[in-house]
């Protein structure tokens, strides 16, 4: 893939870290895994024309598996938008998009470094997740933590499937986005409203490190 504009790669730099550091976790910078459309269809014709994470032989090398990450030049677009400019739905989308992207390439880098497998049903929640903290967190370093129920609403209220989407997978997206959701709105009474970020960040953390059943059923216990 050509190289990024000075901006966007700065904007994508600095979602990688945001979530980095909301999860406790490390990796190589992604922008050197980013691939071209032509290679997002090579490789997995269908999928999403915002985001996509490719694991292939055609892909570029993350340890033992051949990874790279498609974002559009539209969604790539949005990270290059101020900080203080407004969280219109073209930039909440666009944005949220790119957040999940990164966040299951974080996520399969942290499960691959562990040795450690991982369901798409687990890599699905965990994007739905780590959208939802990667707005929250910028949200509340203007002031604006109490926003998080509107920044849920927003997005998980209206979920719809592509239309292009077998069963199978509506069903594992609407779930993820379901378990997400409650897990979000859990967040937010126990920590957000109270700003206990330090609390939240322990507990997110401690989420993001369970796996398999475990992980969805602690997902699903959540009483909200």
């Amino acid at each position: 893939m050509s190289k990024l504009p000075a901006r966007a790669s700065a904007g994508l730099a600095q979602l990688q870290q945001l979530l980095q550091s909301v999860n406790g976790v490390e990796a190589a910078p992604v922008e050197s895994f980013l691939v071209s459309a032509e290679q997002r269809e090579q490789f997995c014709p269908g999928a999403s024309p915002d985001e996509a994470l490719l694991v292939s032989r055609g892909a570029l090398s993350l340890g033992e598996l051949q990874v790279g990450l498609f974002l559009s030049e539209e969604v790539l677009a949005q990270l290059q938008r101020g900080h203080k400019e407004p969280w219109t739905q073209s930039r909440l989308h666009g944005f949220c998009q790119a957040a999940e992207g990164v966040s299951h390439f974080l996520y399969l880098n942290h499960r691959a470094q562990a040795e450690r497998p991982v369901s798409m049903l687990e890599l699905e929640a965990q994007g739905e997740l780590d959208k939802y903290l990667s707005v929250l967190l910028q949200l509340w370093a203007v002031g604006q933590r109490k926003a998080s129920s509107e920044l849920r609403a927003a997005l998980f209220g209206n979920w719809t499937p592509r239309a292009e989407l077998n069963r199978e997978e509506r069903e594992r997206y609407h779930l993820a986005s379901v378990l997400a959701a409650a897990t979000a709105k859990m967040l937010e009474v126990r920590y957000v409203l109270a700003g206990r970020l330090e609390a939240l960040l322990r507990e997110v953390r401690r989420i993001y490190r369970l796996g398999g059943g475990e992980k969805l059923s602690a997902l699903a216990q959540n009483p909200f």
